[in-house]
C-alpha cells in the first residue's frame, strides 16, 4: 500500500497543531529488513526468523550445491515484503539477491535474474525500449517473490505480475532445473504462483510492452462519491483506484492514462514523516482518528505527475503497517467494500490507515487470487505499533462472505480446507507440490497449514 499525498504542508501542519497532544510525539522510526548475523526480519518487523544458515547463492550450480547440503526446512526470502508467514524457518534461509539484472531479450521478452527487484526490473527494460505490462505501487520487492504471491497493480484490463510470466527456471529439491513455458500446462501454471511451495525459481521471462508513459490525476472525494466513480468509471482509466478513509467519511482518488507527454513532471511531496506522526496520534488518542483522516484528506491538494510508466507506478514509503488484503469478485468489490467500512464504522475500531481498492484481471494460474475471474482487491492496513488483530478479525469475515481469496503474502486466517473451497485448481496444485517437493522440505509452518489437511 503506497499513497502518495500532495499537501498543504503548512496548512495541515498549522490545524495538526491545534489538535491535543500533537506536540508530544516520540521520535521517529525508520523502517528496514534485516538479514544479517543469521537473523531475518521482515519489513513491518511482524515475521522474524533465526536460521541455522542463511545463504546467497550467486549460480544455479551454487544454489544446488547449496540444496544438497542442507537438511531440514528450505525457504526463499527476497524484498522481505510479506506480512504472512511464508518466509520464517529455523533452518535455511536463501537469498537471490546476486542472482539479479537483464540476462537477456527475446522480442518483447525480457528475461530477469530471479532476485531482481521490480524497481530495477522496470528501469532496465525501459533502457531496452520497453515497459512492464503493469507494476505494483511497491516495487522493491524481488520478481521470484512477487510472482509467488501474484503481486499486483491496478487495473480492470491489466495482469497481476504472475500472469505478465512468459517462462521460467525452476530448481526442485532434487536439483533438478526446469525451463518452464506455457507448453508445460499446469506446471507453468503452478509455478506462476507457487508461494515458494514447488521449488526455488532462479530466472523470471516477463512479457512487456514498447515502453509508455503515463500521466497520474489524484484528488479527494467523499467516500460515498468515490465509491459511485470507482464503480462507474472503472473501464475509462488504464489504471484506477482509491483510498477509503471509514472514519473520516471520505477518500483519496488516482487514475493514469497514457500520455504522449515527453517533458517529465515527477514532484512528488515525501509525507513519510506527516503520516508517520499522524499515525503515533491515532493511536495514543483514538477518539481523534476520525477527525484526523478528516483533516488528512482535507488538506490534499489535487495533483497531476507525469512520466516514464516505471516511475509513475511506484511511490516512497517508510511508514510501516501490517496488512491484509482479499480479492472479491470484481462485480462485488464496491458493495463489498461498503460492508466493510460499515463493520469498522460500527465496532468503532481505531484505524487510521486507509482501505486500498484495486482492480486486476483474471488469469489462468491456478492459485493467484485472480485465476478464473476478474478481481477487486481490498486491502486493510494496521499501523505495525498497533495491534492489527481487532481490525482483522472484524473485516476477515466480510471479505470472507464476499467470496474473498487472501493474498498469498498478507495475513489471513485461512487453512488448507477454506482454500480447497475458494481455489477449483487447489488439489491439481497440492498434487504437483508433492511431486516436486515429496519430503515437504519448502513447507514452514505457515505452509504446512495452507497445503497440508493436517497442517
Amino acid at each position: 500500500m503506497a499513497f502518495n499525498l500532495s499537501l498543504d504542508r503548512r496548512g495541515f501542519l498549522k490545524a495538526l497543531a491545534a489538535t491535543a497532544g500533537a506536540g508530544a510525539l516520540p521520535g521517529l522510526a525508520r523502517a528496514s529488513e534485516q538479514a544479517a548475523g543469521g537473523q531475518w526480519q521482515n519489513w513491518s518487523g511482524n515475521q522474524s526468523a533465526r536460521p541455522r544458515d542463511l545463504a546467497y547463492p550467486a549460480t544455479e550450480d551454487a544454489l544446488k550445491q547449496l540444496l544438497a547440503a542442507t537438511s531440514g526446512t528450505v525457504r526463499a526470502f527476497g524484498g522481505s515484503h510479506s506480512f504472512s508467514g511464508v518466509v520464517p524457518t529455523d533452518d535455511t534461509l536463501v537469498s537471490l539477491e546476486a542472482m539479479a539484472g537483464l540476462r537477456g531479450r527475446d522480442g518483447d521478452v525480457l528475461h530477469f535474474g530471479a532476485g531482481t527487484r521490480i524497481a530495477q526490473a522496470g528501469a532496465q527494460a525501459w533502457g531496452e525500449g520497453q515497459s512492464l505490462i503493469n507494476e505494483p505501487d511497491i516495487n522493491l520487492q524481488s520478481l521470484a517473490g512477487a510472482i509467488a504471491t501474484s503481486t499486483h497493480g491496478t487495473g480492470l484490463g491489466l495482469p497481476s505480475l504472475s500472469a505478465q510470466v512468459d517462462g521460467l527456471t525452476l530448481l526442485d529439491m532434487a536439483g533438478r532445473r526446469h525451463r518452464l513455458t506455457a507448453k508445460d500446462g499446469e506446471l507453468f501454471d503452478a509455478a506462476r504462483c507457487s508461494v515458494g511451495a514447488l521449488g526455488l525459481v532462479t530466472e523470471v521471462s516477463l512479457r512487456t510492452e514498447p515502453a509508455y508513459r503515463l500521466e497520474e490525476h489524484t484528488w479527494t472525494l467523499p467516500l460515498d462519491e468515490a465509491m459511485d466513480f470507482v464503480e462507474r468509471e472503472k473501464d475509462s482509466f488504464r489504471n484506477i483506484e482509491f483510498f477509503a478513509f471509514p472514519l473520516g467519511g471520505t477518500a483519496i482518488v488516482k487514475t493514469m492514462t497514457p500520455t504522449d507527454r515527453e517533458d517529465d513532471n515527477l514532484a512528488q511531496d515525501d509525507s513519510n514523516d506527516l503520516l508517520e506522526m499522524v499515525s503515533e496520534l491515532a493511536m495514543r488518542a483514538g477518539w481523534l482518528t476520525s477527525t484526523l483522516q478528516k483533516l488528512v484528506t482535507f488538506f490534499v491538494e489535487e495533483n497531476r505527475r507525469w512520466g516514464p510508466a516505471h516511475k509513475i507506478y511506484a511511490n516512497r514509503r517508510t511508514v510501516r503497517f501490517n496488512e491484509m488484503e482479499y480479492t472479491v469478485p470484481a462485480e462485488r468489490g464496491v458493495d463489498c467494500l461498503r460492508q466493510v467500512c460499515e463493520t469498522i464504522r460500527e465496532r468503532d475500531i481505531n484505524v487510521f490507515f486507509p482501505i486500498e481498492f484495486r482492480y486486476v484481471a483474471a488469469d489462468d494460474t491456478l492459485l493467484s487470487m485472480f485465476s478464473g475471474r476478474p478481481g477487486a482487491s481490498i486491502s486493510v492496513h494496521q499501523y505495525y505499533k498497533q495491534d492489527y488483530r481487532p481490525l482483522f478479525e472484524a473485516t476477515e469475515p466480510v471479505l470472507r462472505d464476499c467470496q474473498g481469496r487472501p493474498h498469498w503474502g498478507k495475513l489471513h486466517g485461512l487453512g488448507a480446507a477454506e482454500l480447497r473451497a475458494l481455489y477449483p485448481g487447489f488439489d491439481d496444485f497440492l498434487a504437483i507440490r508433492r511431486e516436486l517437493d515429496p519430503d515437504g522440505r519448502l513447507l514452514n509452518d505457515h505452509l504446512k497449514r495452507l497445503f497440508l489437511e493436517n497442517g
